[in-house]
């Protein structure tokens, strides 16, 4: 790396995975400070690489996008997809970095073997392909740092809607295309009501307008109204920061609960948790398979369509764990 001085990182497509390659960007910026680091992502996505100042820039991401007036001089790749390496080929990066995969290596100039990694937990499967830029350590533990003045707005926010100062938990209740990721409703609602009178929590829901109908039918359960805050994800980091406490399914907005550092559980009913297991300092995972050996949509298709997986965890274990995690420090 010592003749690379302007490097691409060519980010992961879905949240949960682009949370998970923070550590990855961490080890790079503790090595390599004095280098600049450009990120491709989706523009929606800017927010969780902004909030934390680790990148210098953001770059969205495109079909053919136009990267050699940038000087690349290397371009590192999550994705494992055919089309990623297509992206960055022929640009003049003198450099590019991915796992062999999807017919693609005649793209790469650093085709990394992934035989012995597939199937380990995401976060350590982009840390593993640091070897190729000469950085070979573990994953550290990580608690993401929000620039003062994105934590300065959420503060303010959180005064308005909190002004009397309440415990604030919040609750990832959506999973992005995968309806069987997605607790059942009335259990997420037994769950709120119950800590929202017992500790005067005010409740909070990390969702997004796709996601109405869910949250509006959790919503017609509860004894108070949820907060939605609908804001860019440097906002949403910065809120779930100030929270005491998340509850929430194998999704995006559970994975940036984790990386912000507070009491985080998580539920996984459709998914295996050893490949995606949240990755912050202070979380914590429920995971329960159904009896059925039909279950194995991994909550995209139910194929006897029943989704009875979404009811295997019961809202009294949540409440337990929950309150065992956040009762611990005190």
């Amino acid at each position: 790396m010592n003749n690379i001085r302007n490097l691409l990182i060519h980010s992961p497509n879905w949240l949960g995975d682009i949370v998970m390659s923070i550590p990855a960007i961490y080890l790079i910026r503790e090595k390599y400070s004095d280098i600049k680091i450009t990120v491709m992502s989706k523009k929606s996505m800017f927010g969780i690489f902004t909030v934390s100042g680790l990148i210098d820039e953001c770059l969205e991401l495109k079909r053919f996008p136009h990267l050699r007036k940038y000087h690349f001089d290397a371009a590192l790749l999550f994705p494992n997809s055919f089309e990623s390496a297509f992206r960055v080929f022929g640009h003049g990066i003198k450099k590019r970095v991915g796992y062999k995969s999807d017919g693609r290596n005649f793209m790469l100039t650093d085709a990394v073997d992934r035989k012995n990694v597939r199937w380990i937990n995401t976060s350590d499967y982009y840390v593993n392909l640091l070897k190729a830029i000469g950085i070979d350590k573990k994953r550290p533990p990580i608690k993401l740092n929000i620039r003062d003045e994105i934590l300065n707005k959420a503060k303010e926010y959180m005064k308005e809607i909190n002004p009397d100062n309440k415990i604030v938990f919040a609750y990832g209740i959506g999973a992005t295309n995968s309806i069987g990721k997605i607790w059942k409703e009335e259990y997420f609602a037994e769950t709120a009501n119950y800590l929202s009178n017992k500790y005067d929590a005010l409740t909070l829901f990390i969702t997004t307008p796709n996601e109405k109908e869910i949250s509006d039918k959790i919503s017609a359960m509860l004894y108070n109204d949820p907060v939605i805050p609908y804001m860019p994800l440097d906002m949403i980091a910065a809120i779930l920061s100030l929270c005491d406490g998340f509850i929430g399914n194998d999704s995006g907005a559970m994975h940036v609960a984790s990386i912000v550092g507070i009491p985080t559980l998580a539920l996984y009913f459709a998914t295996p948790a050893y490949q995606n297991y949240p990755i912050g300092i202070n979380s914590h995972v429920i995971e329960k398979k159904p009896n059925n050996p039909a279950c194995i949509c991994g909550g995209k298709k139910c194929e006897i369509n029943t989704f009875e997986c979404r009811e295997v965890i019961k809202p009294e274990e949540v409440i337990n764990k929950f309150e065992n995690i956040i009762n611990s420090k005190k």
